[in-house]
Protein backbone atom coordinates (compact mmCIF):
# COMPACT_ATOMS: atom_id res chain seq x y z
CA UNK A 1 0.00 0.00 0.00
CA UNK A 2 1.58 3.54 -1.03
CA UNK A 3 1.03 6.64 0.46
CA UNK A 4 -0.57 8.93 -2.07
CA UNK A 5 -2.44 11.21 0.98
CA UNK A 6 -3.24 10.95 4.53
CA UNK A 7 -5.84 7.66 5.47
CA UNK A 8 -8.36 8.78 7.74
CA UNK A 9 -10.43 5.82 8.27
CA UNK A 10 -9.73 2.21 8.00
CA UNK A 11 -12.08 1.87 5.22
CA UNK A 12 -9.79 4.51 3.27
CA UNK A 13 -6.76 2.28 4.40
CA UNK A 14 -8.44 -0.81 2.82
CA UNK A 15 -9.49 0.80 -0.10
CA UNK A 16 -5.65 1.24 -1.00
CA UNK A 17 -4.95 -2.80 -1.25
CA UNK A 18 -6.29 -3.59 -5.26
CA UNK A 19 -6.25 -1.19 -8.20
CA UNK A 20 -7.78 -3.50 -10.40
CA UNK A 21 -10.92 -2.20 -9.62
CA UNK A 22 -11.82 0.59 -6.92
CA UNK A 23 -12.48 -0.84 -3.48
CA UNK A 24 -15.47 1.78 -2.00
CA UNK A 25 -15.73 -0.73 1.31
CA UNK A 26 -14.15 -3.10 3.78
CA UNK A 27 -16.46 -5.35 2.79
CA UNK A 28 -15.16 -5.35 -0.81
CA UNK A 29 -12.02 -5.16 0.45
CA UNK A 30 -12.48 -8.59 2.57
CA UNK A 31 -14.17 -10.16 -0.07
CA UNK A 32 -10.54 -10.28 -1.63
CA UNK A 33 -9.24 -12.91 0.45
CA UNK A 34 -11.50 -16.04 -0.10
CA UNK A 35 -14.60 -16.86 1.47
CA UNK A 36 -15.33 -20.59 1.37
CA UNK A 37 -17.60 -21.82 3.56
CA UNK A 38 -19.50 -20.44 6.71
CA UNK A 39 -18.78 -17.36 8.67
CA UNK A 40 -16.58 -17.87 11.77
CA UNK A 41 -14.59 -14.01 12.03
CA UNK A 42 -15.36 -11.03 11.30
CA UNK A 43 -13.54 -11.21 8.26
CA UNK A 44 -15.72 -14.20 6.98
CA UNK A 45 -19.03 -11.90 8.02
CA UNK A 46 -17.76 -9.06 6.32
CA UNK A 47 -17.14 -11.12 3.07
CA UNK A 48 -21.16 -12.44 3.19
CA UNK A 49 -22.69 -9.00 2.58
CA UNK A 50 -23.17 -8.12 -0.34
CA UNK A 51 -22.69 -4.11 -2.21
CA UNK A 52 -26.58 -3.27 -2.71
CA UNK A 53 -25.57 0.44 -2.57
CA UNK A 54 -22.23 2.06 -1.78
CA UNK A 55 -21.01 1.41 2.48
CA UNK A 56 -19.25 4.88 3.11
CA UNK A 57 -18.24 3.17 6.56
CA UNK A 58 -17.56 0.43 9.44
CA UNK A 59 -20.60 0.90 10.94
CA UNK A 60 -22.85 1.22 7.98
CA UNK A 61 -20.80 -1.86 6.35
CA UNK A 62 -21.11 -3.76 9.54
CA UNK A 63 -24.78 -2.90 9.56
CA UNK A 64 -25.62 -5.52 6.47
CA UNK A 65 -24.46 -7.95 8.86
CA UNK A 66 -27.13 -8.90 9.30
CA UNK A 67 -31.11 -8.02 9.01
CA UNK A 68 -32.78 -8.70 12.44
CA UNK A 69 -31.74 -5.93 14.28
CA UNK A 70 -29.72 -3.18 12.91
CA UNK A 71 -25.65 -3.86 13.91
CA UNK A 72 -24.70 0.59 14.95
CA UNK A 73 -21.60 -0.18 16.23
CA UNK A 74 -18.53 -2.80 15.85
CA UNK A 75 -18.85 -3.35 19.50
CA UNK A 76 -22.35 -4.10 18.94
CA UNK A 77 -21.65 -6.39 16.12
CA UNK A 78 -18.86 -8.26 17.72
CA UNK A 79 -21.34 -9.06 20.48
CA UNK A 80 -23.38 -10.61 18.35
CA UNK A 81 -20.67 -13.89 17.93
CA UNK A 82 -20.47 -16.19 21.05
CA UNK A 83 -19.32 -15.93 24.62
CA UNK A 84 -17.72 -19.01 26.31
CA UNK A 85 -15.75 -17.37 28.87
CA UNK A 86 -13.13 -14.51 29.31
CA UNK A 87 -11.72 -13.11 26.19
CA UNK A 88 -8.01 -12.29 26.20
CA UNK A 89 -7.33 -12.21 22.59
CA UNK A 90 -8.40 -9.69 19.78
CA UNK A 91 -9.20 -12.90 17.67
CA UNK A 92 -11.41 -14.13 20.55
CA UNK A 93 -13.55 -11.04 20.91
CA UNK A 94 -14.33 -11.21 17.17
CA UNK A 95 -15.18 -14.32 18.01
CA UNK A 96 -18.44 -13.30 20.46
CA UNK A 97 -22.23 -13.30 19.85
CA UNK A 98 -23.90 -12.64 23.07
CA UNK A 99 -24.60 -9.01 24.36
CA UNK A 100 -23.64 -8.83 28.28
CA UNK A 101 -24.26 -5.61 27.96
CA UNK A 102 -24.47 -2.64 25.77
CA UNK A 103 -21.08 -1.86 23.93
CA UNK A 104 -21.29 1.18 21.87
CA UNK A 105 -17.51 1.46 20.85
CA UNK A 106 -14.31 -0.98 19.37
CA UNK A 107 -12.41 0.28 22.63
CA UNK A 108 -15.87 -0.80 24.84
CA UNK A 109 -15.64 -4.23 23.52
CA UNK A 110 -12.21 -4.80 23.92
CA UNK A 111 -11.87 -3.47 27.54
CA UNK A 112 -13.94 -6.34 28.59
CA UNK A 113 -11.04 -8.65 28.02
CA UNK A 114 -10.31 -7.53 31.64
CA UNK A 115 -12.09 -5.40 34.11
CA UNK A 116 -8.67 -4.75 35.70
CA UNK A 117 -8.32 -1.48 34.48
CA UNK A 118 -9.65 1.12 31.67
CA UNK A 119 -8.44 0.63 28.09
CA UNK A 120 -8.64 4.01 27.07
CA UNK A 121 -6.98 2.90 23.14
CA UNK A 122 -6.78 -0.15 20.65
CA UNK A 123 -3.07 -0.20 21.56
CA UNK A 124 -3.56 -0.56 24.85
CA UNK A 125 -6.11 -3.24 24.67
CA UNK A 126 -3.98 -5.24 22.30
CA UNK A 127 -1.09 -4.63 25.00
CA UNK A 128 -3.57 -6.30 27.73
CA UNK A 129 -3.12 -9.66 25.30
CA UNK A 130 -0.36 -10.82 27.22
CA UNK A 131 2.20 -9.24 29.76
CA UNK A 132 5.29 -10.44 28.57
CA UNK A 133 6.37 -6.62 27.21
CA UNK A 134 4.63 -3.67 26.38
CA UNK A 135 2.74 -3.87 23.08
CA UNK A 136 3.23 0.15 21.21
CA UNK A 137 1.28 -0.58 18.22
CA UNK A 138 -1.13 -3.08 16.31
CA UNK A 139 1.26 -4.31 14.21
CA UNK A 140 3.86 -5.22 17.17
CA UNK A 141 0.57 -6.57 18.60
CA UNK A 142 -0.16 -8.93 15.93
CA UNK A 143 3.23 -10.31 14.29
CA UNK A 144 5.51 -9.22 17.68
CA UNK A 145 8.02 -7.12 14.99
CA UNK A 146 10.63 -4.93 16.13
CA UNK A 147 9.80 -1.13 17.14
CA UNK A 148 12.15 0.52 14.57
CA UNK A 149 9.74 3.69 14.91
CA UNK A 150 6.12 5.25 15.90
CA UNK A 151 3.28 3.51 13.77
CA UNK A 152 0.43 6.53 13.63
CA UNK A 153 -1.63 4.73 11.45
CA UNK A 154 -3.03 1.18 10.55
CA UNK A 155 -1.79 1.59 6.86
CA UNK A 156 2.24 2.53 8.31
CA UNK A 157 1.23 -0.30 10.80
CA UNK A 158 0.35 -2.61 7.67
CA UNK A 159 3.17 -1.27 5.71
CA UNK A 160 5.60 -2.39 8.34
CA UNK A 161 4.52 -6.14 8.19
CA UNK A 162 7.19 -6.23 5.50
CA UNK A 163 9.32 -3.99 2.84
CA UNK A 164 9.85 -7.30 0.80
CA UNK A 165 6.83 -6.66 -1.18
CA UNK A 166 3.65 -4.94 -1.14
CA UNK A 167 0.55 -6.30 1.00
CA UNK A 168 -2.46 -6.37 -1.41
CA UNK A 169 -5.29 -7.78 1.11
CA UNK A 170 -5.33 -7.56 4.97
CA UNK A 171 -5.46 -11.59 4.61
CA UNK A 172 -1.59 -10.90 3.08
CA UNK A 173 -0.69 -8.27 5.53
CA UNK A 174 -2.17 -11.03 8.72
CA UNK A 175 -0.30 -14.04 6.73
CA UNK A 176 2.67 -11.91 6.86
CA UNK A 177 2.94 -12.37 10.35
CA UNK A 178 5.92 -14.20 12.30
CA UNK A 179 4.65 -17.67 13.38
CA UNK A 180 0.89 -17.02 12.92
CA UNK A 181 1.30 -18.22 8.89
CA UNK A 182 -1.88 -18.55 7.13
CA UNK A 183 -3.85 -17.51 10.07
CA UNK A 184 -7.12 -16.37 8.39
CA UNK A 185 -7.28 -20.04 6.57
CA UNK A 186 -6.88 -21.48 10.15
CA UNK A 187 -9.77 -19.00 11.57
CA UNK A 188 -12.03 -19.92 8.20
CA UNK A 189 -11.96 -23.66 9.44
CA UNK A 190 -10.89 -24.56 6.08
CA UNK A 191 -9.99 -28.14 7.59
CA UNK A 192 -13.47 -28.55 8.97
CA UNK A 193 -16.60 -30.07 7.66
CA UNK A 194 -19.08 -27.71 6.52
CA UNK A 195 -20.69 -29.48 9.11
CA UNK A 196 -18.63 -28.99 11.61
CA UNK A 197 -18.16 -24.90 11.32
CA UNK A 198 -21.28 -23.82 12.99
CA UNK A 199 -24.06 -21.94 11.80
CA UNK A 200 -24.12 -18.61 9.54
CA UNK A 201 -24.64 -15.42 10.80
Amino acid sequence: MQTMGLIHTLEQCLNRTQTVGLIHTLEQCLNRTQTVGLIHTLEQCLNRMQTVGLIHTLGQCLNRVQTVGLIHTLGQCLNRMQTVGLIHTLEQCLNRMQTVGLIHTLEQCLNRMQTVGLIHTLEQCLNRMQTVGLIHTLAQCLNRMQTVGLIHTLEQCLNRMQTVGLIHTLEQCLNRMPGCTRLIEVKLGKNQTEADRGPVL
